[in-house]
């Protein structure tokens, strides 16, 4: 196949695939999410997850960082649409990520794993990032520009595919296929240095003692401190704040698949709330998030209460395995962590979609004589999700599935004349256009786009291979030393009795090299000069023969 870094496979839906969780972290102005296709849009909350088949949209004077579980980080600047389209967890343990950018500026920096497959889109091209690489996209109505600002990513489209690497920017248009544009430097825009701010913030963070949980760690590290505890071991302990307890600052939000998922409205209120539990350590050490060993994420572990037109929570302890008791059972033993003083209550309605304590107009004096224990809250049914998707919201950057025998070719020559002058005023910095690259016939899969209000359809193209499932990546060769070409295998020759009055047989000319397996003259050198033959396997020189040296005497005697 021709790209063998990626691969389709036919049993792709039988594995059951984890869903991951991003982080929308830094933000600034409007920002809105909207959870899946037909849903409203909603304000966007700092610490909020972030799904597949999330769209973000960011007003002007806005911008946005979105930060994934393995460490990269995608931003989004003023006026800009972008969907998180795949954010999966195969079985295999293997991460698969698309970024889509339907419009405005966004900034990716960010290397995924050997295993894992990255890959962002573009209308009319998909960037697949195979290494360390900070890049900038740019999309218009009528151009899409992809940036290398630094390291070196492959550039798929239907008139090429090709390596970007540092320092160049590719142009391409969905409404002419045929041609794209390479540029040998990349204008700066103000929002570059916002992003460079970030991506320096993010490098002093020193994920070393957790690997797997490198995404929010930077919050953590500006307010807090770690300790040693005898019990837990390594664990952070939140800035001292009078009469503070987890799972009070902020609010449940429902999600489809993971039920209510706690948003905290601390700054730092990511790891500690969706990877591991926190313990009460005493001595006046007050608050410890302990990090679970399982990097899997959670909605937030906590105990529930039910009361009339009320819920309550609180935290769990760290490998707590506790159970409310069933009905018309014994009371069974409370929470470890529970105090009244540490339960958090909330009003609470069916199908409600969002819970927050801080629209309660009366806290109960007693958590257990208003209210029970309970495994969960009701969840949402159908028909309230259904409701809430009035309107059906699709962008442009979509993927399809993966047709059989559908390639792209690569170009073929370069054009010498200039493209045609655009008209308008651009309102960004472009550099001169370069001489077009004209490709070969390419093979591409038509994606028509839906209808928007009061605008005609337009088309958009993309290459393939595109994958819908499992992907199957060659991992990377690291710590090896290149392979050497296979030698031409020759006949040994074998030694002569001694004393035999046979003259040797002539020595064969040298072969002709393959065409196919050549040797590398160093190589040959080495074979020749640097080997020497073990001693019995020598030639005895022949009883008959006289050295030179005794020749040359006799003829002066």
């Amino acid at each position: 196949m021709r790209n063998s870094s990626i691969l389709a496979m036919g049993f792709a839906v039988s594995l059951e695939a984890e869903p991951r969780f991003a982080r929308i972290g830094e933000m600034q102005g409007s920002v809105e999410v909207q959870f899946a296709a037909g849903d409203a849009w909603r304000q966007a909350l700092r610490n909020m997850p972030v799904g597949e088949r999330f769209w973000v949209r960011t007003g002007a004077d806005a911008r946005v960082e979105i930060e994934l579980d393995e460490g990269s980080v995608f931003r989004l600047g003023p006026d800009s649409l972008a969907e998180v389209s795949d954010y999966t967890r195969l079985s295999t343990g293997q991460r698969i990520t698309l970024l889509s950018l339907d419009r405005g500026l966004a900034y990716f920096t960010g290397a995924p794993s050997d295993r894992d497959a990255m890959l962002l889109g573009i209308p009319g091209a998909q960037l697949n990032v195979r290494r360390g690489t900070r890049l900038r996209l740019d999309v218009t109505e009528e151009w899409s520009h992809a940036a290398i600002v630094e390291g070196q990513t492959k550039l798929i489209s239907p008139s090429a595919e090709l390596d970007l690497k540092e320092g160049r920017m590719a142009r391409l248009s969905p409404s002419r296929a045929g041609k794209f544009y390479l540029y040998d430097e990349i204008p700066s825009l103000d929002m570059d240095r916002w992003s460079e701010s970030r991506d320096r913030a993010l490098a002093g963070v020193n994920a070393r003692r957790f690997p797997a949980l490198s995404y929010g760690m930077a919050d953590l590290e500006a307010v807090g401190t770690w300790i040693e505890s005898s019990q837990y071991g390594a664990a952070w302990r939140p800035p001292a704040v009078e009469d503070w307890t987890p799972f009070r600052d902020g609010k449940w939000l429902w999600y489809e698949g993971l039920g209510y998922t706690w948003v905290a409205a601390e700054t730092w209120g990511w790891l500690p709330y969706h990877h591991g539990r926190w313990a009460h350590g005493g001595e006046g050490l007050g608050w410890l998030w302990v990090p679970a060993k399982d990097p899997a994420f959670r909605a937030g572990e906590v105990y529930w209460m039910r009361a009339p037109g009320m819920a309550a929570w609180g935290p769990l302890a760290p490998g707590e395995e506790w159970r409310p008791p069933v009905r018309g059972a014994a009371q069974a033993g409370l929470p470890q962590l529970f105090l009244n003083a540490r339960t958090t209550f909330a009003g609470f309605a069916a199908d409600a979609r969002e819970i927050d304590p801080a629209g309660l107009a009366r806290r109960p004096k007693d958590a257990l004589a208003e209210a029970t224990f309970a495994r969960a809250l009701p969840s949402v049914t159908v028909a309230a999700t259904a409701a809430a998707r009035p309107v059906l919201r699709v962008g442009s950057t979509r993927v399809m599935p993966l047709i059989a025998g559908v390639a792209c070719e690569t170009p073929a020559a370069v054009a010498a004349s200039l493209p045609e002058q655009a008209t308008g005023t651009d309102a960004r910095a472009r550099p001169p256009e370069p001489a077009p690259v004209a490709a070969a016939p390419a093979v591409f899969v038509g994606v028509p786009l839906p209808p928007p209000l009061a605008a005609p359809p337009v088309e958009t193209f993309y290459v393939a291979p595109i994958y819908t499932g499992v992907v199957v990546l060659n991992p990377q060769e690291r710590g090896r030393e290149p392979r050497r070409p296979r030698e031409a295998k020759t006949a040994a020759k074998p030694p002569e009795p001694v004393g035999s009055a046979t003259q040797p047989a002539p020595k064969p000319g040298p072969e002709p090299a393959s065409p196919v397996q050549r040797i590398p003259r160093n190589d040959d050198r080495m074979q020749r000069n640097e080997v020497p033959a073990p001693a019995e396997s020598r030639t005895p020189r022949q009883s008959d023969e006289v050295p030179r040296a005794e020749r040359n005497s006799r003829k002066n005697q």
